[in-house]
């Protein structure tokens, strides 16, 4: 058994190398040392780096030093030296922030698709941090949040059914249904159940990844339960009626589903 367990933790530090090295091979070279800093845990080195070739005239508009300002925050937010979280209260938001001009500056898509396994990460902590908020009933707190999921995924219809979720606490009960057509067009687009002849505002072709399937059925319990409990039930038969193709036999889904539209 020990055996075995070092030749994985071997494998894995492999891979992880191979990774670093492929990233490098893959990036301008004049960032390197960044790669390098954050692989070593030097986070405050990296946005220190980063700072200075987003606020250069020549390298300002590139992607990635916003990319490696918005994967050092994450750490910092992960951290467990609490020295260093103290110091960045806000590191996730940050995170967020940067992530967000990083994705907005790839005007070609031409690294987003090798950060998308740390986006996931970022949005799963996002999701975290916005479920805190709203048990503890800080719905402005909770919209900041939802709203940086809306940018870091336009159409991702998770973002917008909790967005609307957090406007409806909220008492803006306008943009809750503005947030929640769009989360029901999206659902509809990528389900069928909105013809694709349609002329739709907001469509989806790719699958949802696994933090926003899980917030979307959870989202859609929660917001259907809580419209049905309100005399709302139009508004949440059509949530759970855009939801059942993609979640159908799933038990916490469908319980709500029976109790609701029978």
């Amino acid at each position: 058994m020990k055996g075995n367990h070092l030749l994985f933790s071997l494998i894995v530090l492999i891979g992880s190398l191979l990774m670093s090295v492929t990233e490098a091979q893959a990036q301008d070279p004049k960032y390197g040392r960044m790669l390098e800093d954050l692989v070593d845990g030097k986070y405050e080195r990296v946005l220190f780096r980063a700072i200075g070739f987003t606020e250069k005239e020549n390298t300002k508009k590139h992607p990635e030093p916003y990319s490696y300002m918005a994967r050092a925050y994450l750490k910092i937010h992960q951290s467990d030296d609490p020295e260093l979280t103290e110091s960045y209260p806000k590191a996730l938001k940050e995170s967020l922030k940067y992530c967000t001009k990083f994705i907005k500056k790839d005007k070609e898509m031409e690294y987003v698709p090798d950060q998308l396994e740390f986006i996931e990460e970022l949005r799963y902590e996002a999701i975290a941090q916005a479920d805190t908020e709203m048990d503890a009933e800080k719905y402005t707190r909770a919209k900041s949040l939802y709203n940086y999921l809306v940018k870091l995924d336009k159409s991702d219809p998770s973002a917008y059914l909790m967005l609307g979720l957090a406007n409806y606490y909220g008492k803006a009960t306008r943009d809750a249904e503005a947030n929640w057509n769009t989360a029901i067009e999206l659902m509809g687009s990528m389900t069928g159940r909105i013809a694709a002849s349609e002329e739709i505002e907001f469509f989806r072709e790719e699958p949802l990844t696994e933090s926003m399937r899980n917030l979307l059925k959870t989202g859609i319990i929660r917001a259907s339960e809580q419209l049905d409990a309100d005399g709302k039930r139009t508004t949440a038969i059509e949530l759970l009626e855009s939801g059942l193709p993609l979640f159908e036999g799933e038990r916490s889904f469908m319980v709500t589903y029976g109790s609701i539209i029978g």
